[in-house]
């Protein structure tokens, strides 16, 4: 008797499951450019036509890995952070503790920056990431736990420089402290934040030197 349609579609839903933690897992284990369909296969326990039925293409499995594994970032906390720089702070540390996820980010600003069938959803995902440091900035300026002169999303977008440098400082200079060198990059941002510029033609608020 064959199975109805709708347990062959739960049986393709747990079976997804399964393989996306097994990416995960395979991630964790291995190189970005070591890990494919076999290697998924075989950490999940299913043949690899399963795999490449679920899946059709490597990338869609890819963006569903990285957005499986993003959902579970932060979800082991004990503590809300105080602020958005906290919470970048506490991403940075689990990415220590976690580097597979760092490995599979590393690997996909190529796919991202390409012209490939995928490319827009992975930046999709780089500029929601940057919208939600926007928000959340704004709401730090609105509630004065920091301070800044500039723009919510310009600041947004120089945090993520620096966590993103820190990321990439990780994966090929390991012997940094990377949140020892964050806190100090912070630093010297938040003070940015605060700076007014000077207009180079408002010569009255040009302190002069004597």
């Amino acid at each position: 008797m064959e199975p109805l349609q709708g347990e062959r579609v739960a049986d393709d839903e747990s079976l997804a499951e399964r393989t996306v933690r097994a990416a995960i897992r395979a991630y964790r284990l291995h190189p970005f450019d070591a890990v494919d369909a076999s290697v998924v296969a075989e950490v999940a326990g299913v043949s690899l036509e399963t795999v490449e039925r679920l899946f059709p293409t490597w990338d869609a499995l890819l963006l569903v890995t990285y957005d499986r594994w993003a959902q579970l970032r932060g979800s082991r906390r004990v503590t809300e952070p105080s602020c958005t720089i906290d919470h970048v702070r506490l991403t940075l540390a689990e990415d220590v503790a976690d580097p597979g996820l760092v490995r599979v980010l590393a690997g996909v600003v190529t796919i991202a920056s390409s012209e490939s069938r995928f490319s827009d959803l992975f930046r999709k995902r780089f500029e929601e990431y940057v919208e939600e440091l926007t928000v959340g900035l704004q709401r730090d300026f609105d509630r004065g736990v920091e301070e800044s002169s500039i723009p919510a999303y310009q600041a947004a977008t120089q945090l993520l420089a620096v966590y993103e440098g820190m990321q990439i400082q990780m994966l090929v200079r390991p012997y940094i402290d990377v949140l020892v060198e964050f806190d100090r990059a912070v630093g010297t941002l938040r003070q940015g934040w605060k700076r007014h510029d000077v207009p180079s033609w408002d010569l009255d608020e040009v302190p002069v030197r004597v």
